[in-house]
């Protein structure tokens, strides 16, 4: 049986979250002070659990039932950024006044929130892009908000069929005006996908000096210590072979 090596990237650590405030209506935000990047997507699509795994935490409430998120939550990380996790959209039991309500309240923080910098639209790997997802990008795009696709729960869905909904989902945002042309693939449960999308938030808020000035150091000697593995292990593939 063949032994491969595999390259573990070292860990991109976000600081550890803190929750500062809850809003129902625009008139209850906080002030605005630190640079804001907006979690939202449909109900049950991973929005809270995304958050608590990026920065190593247990803040962020999490439900197997959807529509537990009804405010939008601001946690501030460190002294540096706040992380806002938004109600879902698309939960079908909402009553028809509580789904206006929370949809009103997102776009009025969208577009008048001047410390928000991105949106990280959230899309289940499984479905993709769905109506209530085309409609909210829309709105993002209405009041020019720029936002990134990042498709979650990867690790329920076959590397080929991801491959093929990665390749669409790019595909079908591409007319966007607001768009980052860069979709990414994250699993909470298996911790993949994490520290790409911790360098986006980073540096979105222009964090990346402070936070991974070092990484890339690191990143490097993680690099070539597995080179070295690797290249030992052929070596000594190669000696057996020839022994035989």
């Amino acid at each position: 049986r063949k032994k491969w090596f595999q390259y573990n990237e070292p860990h991109v650590k976000l600081p550890h979250i803190a929750f500062f405030a809850g809003a129902q209506t625009p008139a209850s935000f906080p002030a605005e002070s630190l640079p804001e990047v907006g979690v939202v997507g449909r109900s049950n699509v991973g929005k809270s659990t995304l958050i608590n795994q990026l920065c190593g935490s247990l803040t962020a409430r999490v439900s197997d039932k959807p529509g537990l998120t009804q405010q939008i939550n601001f946690y501030t990380a460190g002294r540096d950024l706040h992380l806002v996790d938004m109600p879902g959209y698309g939960f079908a039991f909402a009553k028809e006044e509580a789904a206006k309500s929370w949809l009103d309240l997102i776009e009025t923080y969208v577009r008048k929130r001047k410390t928000l910098r991105r949106v990280m639209l959230l899309l289940d790997a499984r479905h993709g892009i769905k109506a209530n997802d085309r409609e909210f990008m829309e709105l993002l795009d209405r009041s020019n908000t720029q936002f990134q696709i990042v498709l979650t729960k990867c690790d329920l869905v076959h590397r080929i069929d991801l491959a093929k909904r990665h390749k669409l989902v790019s595909m079908q945002t591409e007319k966007s005006r607001n768009c980052i042309p860069r979709v990414l693939m994250v699993s909470a449960r298996e911790r993949s996908g994490l520290n790409e999308l911790r360098k986006d938030i980073l540096h979105t808020c222009t964090l990346g000096q402070k936070y991974l000035a070092n990484h890339k150091k690191l990143e490097t000697i993680a690099l070539t210590e597995y080179l070295e593995q690797l290249k030992i292990y052929q070596d000594t593939a190669r000696a057996k072979k020839r022994r035989q």
